[in-house]
């Protein structure tokens, strides 16, 4: 469930995101962010995970206004990573967004990944902050493992890059690592 506020720096970024844009732009957002509007995520994030597809006709001007090393960056010190072909994302994921209210914003939307999902579309990169983020999913989220492998087989797996044993791999020690995460909050 989304928070009902969205946090400093990031709400003041986004806002001034907001005013320079002239028509409307859905965020489909990612990682720390993500999680920090879903479940409060503690860790500090410096980025806005954004999946780069859905603004293919403001992609530069985005990165322009908000990207790594721009006025806003410096400002916040917090920037908009529009995430092209790095991350490999379950296919359905749009129809499972939620979305976080913003009706202080003109133009952007803001919607956010569900968990399962968010943990799929970290799978790839498999960095020591993502296996810190799937456990704290698995402290505040309802996780199902079985959702999970259902999800990587049928809407990740064709897309793997690289050896799709390491994805295997990584999946089957994170879903131990919330299973024993479940296990000790039970």
């Amino acid at each position: 469930m989304p928070t009902k506020e969205i946090p400093e720096p990031w709400f003041s970024f986004l806002q001034e995101i907001d005013e320079s844009l002239t028509s409307e732009v859905s965020f489909h957002c990612f990682g720390g962010f993500a999680i920090a509007m879903l479940y409060g995520l503690p860790r500090e994030t410096s980025d806005v995970d954004v999946v780069a597809a859905v603004l293919r006709d403001s992609y530069e001007g985005l990165q322009t206004i908000a990207g790594k090393g721009s006025k806003l960056h410096q400002k916040y010190m917090i920037y908009l990573d529009l995430v092209g072909t790095i991350a490999v994302l379950p296919d359905n994921y749009d129809d499972r967004l939620i979305q976080v209210e913003t009706s202080t914003f003109h133009s952007i939307r803001l919607l956010v990944m569900e968990p399962h999902d968010i943990i799929l579309a970290k799978l790839g990169r498999d960095a020591p902050k993502d296996i810190q983020d799937v456990m704290y999913l698995a402290k505040v989220a309802e996780i199902d493992t079985d959702v999970l492998r259902s999800r990587y087989r049928s809407e990740l797996y064709p897309y793997v890059i690289g050896p799709p044993g390491r994805s295997d791999q990584t999946l089957d020690y994170w879903i131990r690592v919330i299973e024993e995460v479940r296990d000790r909050t039970d």
